[in-house]
Order: structure tokens, then C-alpha cells, then sequence
């Protein structure tokens, strides 16, 4: 190619690009113009704002960044008829934050497992466990409150136990956790306070989702970007501590234990008993038909993690006395269908993957809580 040829491309590139970027600002300003005007408001809707801020409690986005639990969710936040977070911040209906006269006031913490990821709000064990209460002691003056919140550890729940549920005074709070605590483990640098694990970070600047045209292009070729923070994994986790083969997570497994999630569990029971509250403790549950799901851990971690973490549970109730839900015993027999993965019907018995049940298998564990809690909320309400 003559020097002449070559001159006269490089001159097409560029006037093309130029071309290119006119273009698109045309674009932008037209559509920039529309939505002022008011035009076709329903599409601006639905192109909502993409990576939604993390540094407001109010506005687009389920959760937001939290000082002193790395993150909580927003209040009023709803999503259809799939998604409701309450006046307070939990999942489900408003309640009032003073409790009313004569009710009995449950508070149901843990992590996804809890709050029922990948199932409709009403899908949860808190939201069939208030349904199967009142009908056993024949009356509506019980309350159950899901207050888990997915990802969470009991590090996070026992900040949230002092700033979010006993000011709401609670008459029982039932904690189920035991698989969270599994990934500060396999992170480098351990650190019992799990530093090295968890982050806040508040720095989340709108970048190119200012520009309509940008939410746009990103609605049609990448819809997974407007997630309304319902993962916040890579923002709270220092993913920089996370070593990249299984044989350095394994070696950072064991070289911790369960001492950090044994004591923050001791932390939560003697923090709600001194407020005068019940606490239960239950065994956390896992398939018998195992599905290695979760890329992070290796999957003989989590499975011996879990063992370590249901010994470390049982340990805390004998020494305080406290309730003990045999969960883990009680769904042995119960085996994974992994249906999230397949698509089909969620409702079936008895889990969507190794540790989240379906809604059949919600009602099980609710049953199976019922059965422990009935009688001590039956004697504590003169029923």
C-alpha cells in the first residue's frame, strides 16, 4: 500500500469515528431532551438507573453500604410481587417498630437461607412459620420477622442484633447460621474480626450509567447490569484476599477453625437473653444429595465447615441452656433437586440447591421450628 493509500484509511478511520461519536452524542441529547420533556416515561423506567448507588438508604437498588454491618437494606423497597422490604428494612409486611400490646414478637436471623433467596417474599420459613404459630395456638397476636439478609455472617448479625432488632424488642430471636462463616476461611490474611474478608465501601460513582444511550446499550447486550444490587459480593468482600487456586483456600481452611463463628454465636444468645428475650439455636441443614454449586469454596470445605460450625452451635446451646432446633438431623433424608438451576417448578419438596430450600421445603423447616418453639411460646403466654 502506497504512502498515498495508507493516508487515505488512516483519514476514513478517523472520520468515521468522528462520524461515530457525533452520532451518539445526537443520540444522547435527543433522548436527554425526551425524558425531560416527559416523553414515553414508562421506557426511561424501565431502563431504571444501572449499578444503582450504594451510598443512600432511600432510591433505585435493594441494599446499600452500612458503617457498622457492611451492608443493610433499603426500607419500603419493593420489586414487584416478588420482592418486599419493609418500613424497618426486613423482608416482608411493615411492622410497627414499638411492639403492640399482647403480641408475641419473633425475630428470625441469618443469611440467604433466611431470607429465602431465589423464592417470592412469602416463601420464606419466618412467613409460613407466623402462619403455622398462630394456627397452633389459635390466635394472631404472633409475629414473626424475617430478618435475615443474604451473605450476611454472624459477625453482621451480631452488629444488627444492637442496631436493628433489639430495639425493636424482640420476645425470641432465632439464629440460623452456618454457612457464611465458611468464606472468611478460605481468604488470605486471616483475622478472627474478619477484616480481611469483609469491606464497606460507599465509593460507587455513576460513571458512564449517567448517559441514557450507555443504560441503553447495556439494557439490550447486558441486563444482568441492572441488578438492583441484589449482589453486593464483589463490594463487601475484599476479593483481593481471595487466593485463586482450591489448594491455597484449603490450606487457609485449616488453618482456621470455627472459634470465630463459635464465639460471635455465644456473643448473639448472651446478648438476647440479657435483653430478656428467648434465644433458639438450630443446626444449620444441608442436602444428603449434595450439589457442589458455590465456585468460591472448595467443595470439601464447606461440607467439613459445616460439621465444624454444627458442633461449634451445639457447644454454645448446652453451655447456655438454650433451645436447640435439631434442624440438620431433621432433613437428612430430604434430597437436593437443584430445580433453580433447571428452571423448573421451585415449589416442589425439598431444595433448590444444597442449602436453600424451595417453598415446600420452607413449610418443612418451619414445621420443624414450630415443633421446638410452640411449646416455650405456649408457656410464655399463658396459653
Amino acid at each position: 500500500m502506497s504512502t498515498k493509500q495508507s493516508s487515505n484509511v488512516t483519514k476514513g478511520i478517523v472520520a468515521t469515528v468522528i462520524g461515530l461519536f457525533i452520532a451518539l452524542l445526537m443520540v444522547e441529547g435527543s433522548l436527554q431532551l425526551l425524558k425531560a420533556a416527559g416523553v414515553a416515561p414508562g421506557f426511561f423506567a424501565q431502563l431504571g438507573q444501572a449499578k444503582p448507588p450504594l451510598d443512600r438508604k432511600d432510591g433505585p437498588g435493594m441494599y446499600y453500604v452500612h458503617p457498622y454491618s457492611a451492608y443493610a437494606m433499603k426500607p419500603d423497597y419493593e420489586s414487584g410481587d416478588r420482592e418486599r422490604i419493609n418500613n424497618l428494612g426486613f423482608r416482608g409486611e411493615d411492622i410497627s417498630p414499638e411492639k403492640p400490646d399482647g403480641v408475641y414478637r419473633i425475630v428470625a436471623i441469618g443469611g440467604s437461607t433466611t431470607f429465602a433467596v431465589y423464592l417470592p417474599w412469602r416463601k420464606s420459613y419466618p412467613y409460613y412459620l407466623q402462619e403455622i404459630l398462630r394456627e397452633r395456638l389459635g390466635t394472631d397476636k404472633i409475629e414473626v420477622i424475617n430478618a435475615g439478609m443474604t451473605g450476611s455472617t454472624s459477625g453482621e448479625s451480631l452488629s444488627r442484633l444492637y442496631h436493628q432488632l433489639l430495639p425493636i424488642d424482640p420476645d425470641m430471636v432465632i439464629v440460623y447460621h452456618g454457612y457464611n462463616d465458611l468464606f472468611p476461611r478460605v481468604f488470605n490474611d486471616w483475622s478472627d474480626d474478619y477484616f480481611h474478608f469483609r469491606k464497606s465501601n460507599t465509593h460507587n460513582p455513576p460513571g458512564m450509567t449517567s448517559f441514557i444511550s450507555w443504560r441503553l446499550m447495556l439494557k439490550v447486550l447486558n441486563p444482568v447490569a441492572f441488578h438492583e444490587n441484589y449482589n453486593l459480593t464483589k463490594v463487601v468482600w475484599k476479593v483481593e484476599n481471595l487466593p485463586d487456586s482450591d489448594t491455597e483456600r484449603m490450606r487457609n481452611f485449616y488453618n482456621s477453625d470455627a472459634s470465630a463463628f463459635e464465639r460471635n454465636m455465644e456473643y448473639i444468645v448472651k446478648a438476647v437473653a440479657d435483653h430478656g428475650a428467648v434465644p433458639v439455636l438450630a443446626t444449620f441443614g444441608i442436602s444428603p444429595d449434595i450439589v457442589h454449586w458455590n465456585d468460591y469454596i472448595p467443595a470439601f470445605a464447606w461440607e467439613e465447615g459445616i460439621r465444624q460450625n454444627n458442633r461449634a452451635i451445639r457447644a454454645v446451646a448446652d453451655r447456655n441452656d438454650v433451645p436447640l432446633v435439631p434442624f440438620a438431623e431433621a432433613v437428612l433424608d430430604k434430597p437436593a433437586k437443584n430445580l433453580w438451576r433447571e428452571g423448573q417448578d421451585t415449589d416442589t419438596c425439598c431444595w433448590n440447591d444444597s442449602i436453600h430450600m424451595t417453598g415446600s421445603g420452607n413449610v418443612l423447616k418451619a414445621e420443624i421450628f414450630a415443633d421446638t418453639i410452640e411449646p416455650i411460646i405456649r408457656e410464655e403466654m399463658g396459653l
